[in-house]
């Protein structure tokens, strides 16, 4: 059965509201499961929707350790923006409940880590990470004055680290900003 073209741009759409809604960079793995979990579409069109996604720049990603991680772009946030009303708010609610729920699990499965040292009298090393598993997905050390900017900036990764690490990611492949 041949899905037509109007079909076709609402499961693009439906998985860029997904991937929106997670806020964080997800595996094919964890994005064909989500899917596949909620009957959305079948595993062949998907993988085929996520490679034109990723050509016509709507959604990019990275490889680590073999796995690819999805982002999405500046571009694929202005088009859901623009397409949005293509997913129904029953599907909406589905999507952001279960999305909440999975993050719980994501979460647990991420290695949060925040630590800083003293290097010298008014020089800090803060060290963050976040790892999934066996891979680390992100590492920063930064060099801080002070005491209490190491422990401040610490808590926070803590707090926040799986929606800070979407964010510089984002940033890091954002182009449209000068």
């Amino acid at each position: 059965m041949k899905i037509s073209s109007d079909q076709q741009l609402k499961f693009k759409i439906i998985i860029l509201y997904i991937l929106n809604q997670f806020s964080v960079p997800l595996t094919n793995q964890q994005l064909t499961d989500f899917i596949l979990e909620h009957d959305i579409m079948n595993y062949f069109d998907l993988q085929q929707y996520l490679n034109d996604l990723v050509a016509t720049s709507m959604l990019e990603y990275s490889m680590s350790e073999g796995d690819r991680y999805y982002i999405i772009t500046e571009s694929g946030r202005n088009t859901l923006e623009l397409f949005s009303d293509r997913v129904s708010q029953t599907l909406r609610r589905t999507i952001n409940d279960s999305v909440d729920m999975k993050k719980k699990s994501f979460v647990i499965k991420t290695n949060i880590t925040a630590d800083y040292y003293k290097e010298d009298d008014n020089d800090y090393i803060v060290h963050l990470s976040v790892k999934e598993g066996i891979y680390t997905l992100m590492d920063i050390k930064v060099n801080v004055v002070s005491n209490k900017h190491a422990k401040q900036i610490c808590e926070n990764w803590e707090k926040k680290a799986q929606y800070l690490y979407g964010d510089i990611l984002n940033k890091l492949v954002d182009d449209t900003e000068q």
